[in-house]
């Protein structure tokens, strides 16, 4: 398994297949208060693709 750590966005030209899994992380169980912090992409080849959205 490899892990690529992305910082905002995907990088141009990712092509992940055409079925993916996404999770996402907050910071908290409120949407209205708790930002989104992390996604988390997988085309179930073993690979993860991790996305940190920065704060603001």
């Amino acid at each position: 398994m490899t892990i690529h750590l992305h910082q905002n966005d995907l990088p141009d030209g990712l092509d992940l297949g055409p079925l993916v899994a996404i999770d996402t992380e907050t910071m908290g169980l409120d949407p209205r208060r708790d930002r989104l912090c992390l996604v988390q992409l997988s085309s179930g080849d073993g690979d993860a693709h991790l996305v940190q959205i920065a704060k603001g």
